[in-house]
C-alpha cells in the first residue's frame, strides 16, 4: 500500500515555514533593540559620571584656591611665626597642630584641621588625609564632612543630625573639606622663603563615591 507524502510546494507548509521565519526575525529585532538600549543608558551613565567627575575636580579647585586663602589669614591670626617649635607641635593643650588634627584649645574657627607630622610630632602618624576619627562606634576619614578637617561652604549645608551619614547638598553630597600641614616653619626658597605649608583638599561630586583629593605647597612669606 502506497501513502501520500507531503507536498512540500503545498500552501499549509509554506505558511509554517513563514511563521518560523518571520519569529525568527523578530526575536532578532527585539535582541538588536534590548542591546541598543543597553548601550544607550551605558553611554548616558558614563556621560554623567564623567561630568559629575569634571565638575567635582573644578569645585575641589575653588575650595583649594579658598583654603590658601584661609591657610594665609591662619598664619598670622595664631602667630605661627613667632611661636616655638614645642607650642605648635607639641602634643599639649597648648598645640597649634596636632595628630588627630583637632585641638579645642585653639582659637575659634582654627580647632579642626591642622594637622602635625610624624616627624613634628616625634612618634609614627599617618599622612594627614589618610588618618581616621571616631564618631561613636564608626571610623571615618579625618578628611570628611563628619571628621577633624575645615569646610569651604560652597553650598548652604544642613544641621547633620547624625553621623556618618551626610545630608546631601542641591545636587552635592557635601562640601569639600581640607587640612593645613606646617611642613616647615624656616624655609628658605629663591625669595626669601618663610612658613611651608601643604594643603589637602577633598570634594564631592553627587554622591561620595566621586571624591577629588587635591594638594598644593603653599608658602607665607616671612
Amino acid at each position: 500500500m502506497r501513502t501520500a507524502s507531503a507536498d512540500p510546494l503545498s500552501p499549509r507548509l509554506q505558511r509554517g515555514s513563514a511563521l518560523i521565519v518571520a519569529l525568527t526575525v523578530l526575536v532578532m529585532m527585539t535582541m538588536v533593540v534590548l542591546a541598543s538600549s543597553r548601550l544607550i543608558v551605558d553611554e548616558q551613565r558614563i556621560s554623567s559620571n564623567q561630568a559629575d567627575r569634571q565638575s567635582t575636580f573644578q569645585l575641589a579647585e575653588l575650595a583649594l584656591k579658598e583654603a590658601e586663602g584661609r591657610t594665609l589669614a591662619m598664619d598670622g591670626e595664631l602667630d605661627v611665626a613667632g611661636k616655638s617649635e614645642k607650642v605648635l607641635f607639641d602634643s599639649g593643650a597648648d598645640s597649634v597642630f596636632t595628630a588627630n588634627c583637632q585641638n579645642d584649645a585653639n582659637p575659634a574657627g582654627w580647632r579642626r584641621g591642622l594637622c602635625a607630622s610624624s616627624q613634628q610630632l616625634g612618634s609614627a602618624v599617618a599622612q594627614p588625609w589618610e588618618r581616621t576619627v571616631s564618631i561613636g562606634n564608626k571610623t571615618v576619614p579625618a578628611l570628611h564632612p563628619c571628621g577633624n578637617a575645615l569646610e569651604y561652604p560652597f553650598k548652604s549645608s544642613v544641621a547633620q543630625n547624625r553621623c556618618p551619614d551626610v545630608m546631601s547638598l542641591d545636587g552635592l553630597w557635601a562640601n569639600p573639606r581640607y587640612q593645613i600641614e606646617l611642613v616647615d616653619k624656616n624655609y628658605q626658597d629663591g625669595d626669601g622663603g618663610g612658613r611651608l605649608y601643604r594643603i589637602t583638599v577633598r570634594a564631592w561630586g553627587q554622591n561620595a563615591n566621586s571624591a577629588v583629593t587635591l594638594q598644593s605647597y603653599y608658602v607665607v612669606p616671612s
